[in-house]
């Protein structure tokens, strides 16, 4: 008799975790979404709460759970992905980290037909003082492959942004209609009415490009010797020469140290390097320069050398809250305020090109207040473990996108 309430309470223990595995199967499924939740062409994402772990949006993709490193200051970490996105081609990079030009492009409208001088927090932070710098801009890249238009924030220019890069590139937005613009004025002239004004500043960048010759495909392969299944192209030894002409050697000076550039027959190409030293990415690709210049070997791709690069695809769409609802003064001495700050990414490469979308959003609104190497019979340019990549137009001196990638399940479907 004395063991009976002994088993009550393990019967109650056992119902108590069958339910508690039940609710995170939920939770897990979005049937159950803890928090302010974002709705997205049906999909569910919760908004996480923590005031110092920005909130991040990605179509058709769980919360991994992945914690923010509250000690890195200059990256976004897509807590969606496990991705870690870069405001500035300046920024410090670590693993997993992409960054794309567009939003830079809308921070330089704002300082050049706003603020008139560099945007300044109190306290500042390093994110704002790297995008200040405004290195990258619209002199990197061709003009039939980015859209911008700052103005008031009205529902007019908003069907004006609709309809141009509806013209320009056949697509819609991933993040006009994510905004609510229930209070937003028709009309310039409502704000007449209203006093304050408040402006915004988009961008669009959209590229698709093709290899003359379509790579080999690799059923699967491992990826730095953790990762299975991996998908990849390649040149091996049976391979069309035809392919030899579309890999660019920048330098081989090991197996653990190298760079080739992929070129479409567009003139746009895809710079790829095994890196040890994870710096920015600008700190990056300038080394992999200086490293190509003092490079004194071979430059063609020939019958003893071996490509391999894995396939990547991805799409995320980030909100950087740590700019967000930052004062700053003007050059007039206005005071305004940081409201939405947000970036899409969506790119993809494979054995036949590679095709790159990417949006960006800020509104503000006024506020009363290289080694020579030795001689060499085999190069391997295996990009099988982490790797940097780089995407620039052939005559520019800077890219207009770049990547990490260590986690490579991250990248492929």
């Amino acid at each position: 008799m004395k063991k009976t309430p002994i088993l009550i309470i393990l019967f109650v223990v056992l119902i108590l975790a069958v339910c508690f595995d039940i609710f995170l199967r939920l939770q897990k499924d979005g049937k159950i979404v803890i928090g302010k939740s974002t709705t997205i062409e049906n999909t569910e994402v919760e908004d996480i709460i923590d005031a110092d772990n920005p909130a991040y949006i990605a179509e058709n993709l769980e919360y991994t759970g992945d914690e923010v490193d509250e000690n890195i200051e200059t990256d976004e970490t897509d807590s969606v992905l496990g991705l870690h996105i870069s405001t500035s081609i300046d920024d410090d990079m670590i693993d997993n980290s992409l960054w794309c030009g567009t939003f830079q492009l809308v921070w330089n409208n704002l300082i050049d037909e706003i603020v008139k001088q560099d945007v300044v927090f109190h306290p500042q932070l390093q994110i704002v003082e790297n995008l200040n710098k405004k290195t990258f801009s619209n002199e990197y890249i061709s003009p039939d492959s980015y859209f911008n238009k700052f103005g008031l924030l009205t529902l007019d220019l908003k069907e004006e942004i609709e309809n141009w890069i509806k013209e320009k590139f056949d697509e819609t937005s991933d993040i006009l209609d994510l905004l609510d613009w229930s209070d937003v004025p028709q009309s310039d002239e409502d704000y007449d009415l209203i006093g304050d004004k408040r402006y915004w500043f988009y961008a669009m960048l959209k590229k698709i490009f093709n290899f003359e010759t379509v790579f080999d495909e690799l059923d699967v392969w491992k990826f730095d010797d953790k990762y299975d299944n991996v998908e990849y192209f390649w040149i091996d030894w049976d391979s069309d020469n035809q392919l030899y002409k579309q890999v660019y050697v920048y330098y081989y000076n090991s197996d653990d140290d190298f760079a080739v550039a992929l070129q479409t027959k567009e003139w746009e190409e895809i710079i790829l390097a095994r890196w040890a030293d994870w710096k920015s990415f600008l700190d990056i690709y300038k080394d992999i320069l200086v490293k190509k210049n003092k490079y004194e070997w071979n430059y063609k791709f020939t019958e003893f050398d071996y490509l391999k690069v894995p396939n990547l695809k991805t799409k995320t769409l980030t909100e950087f809250k740590n700019l967000e609802n930052h004062s700053f003064s003007t050059a007039s001495w206005e005071s305004y305020l940081i409201g939405k700050a947000l970036q899409a990414i969506e790119f993809e490469l494979n054995k036949s090109g590679w095709y790159i979308k990417s949006e960006a959003w800020v509104d503000i609104m006024k506020s009363a207040s290289a080694i020579m190497p030795q001689e060499i019979e085999h190069r391997y340019f295996y990009f099988d473990k982490p790797f940097v990549m780089f995407w620039k137009e052939t005559d520019k001196n800077l890219p207009y996108f770049a990547a990490q990638i260590s986690d490579i399940t991250l990248f492929q479907e």
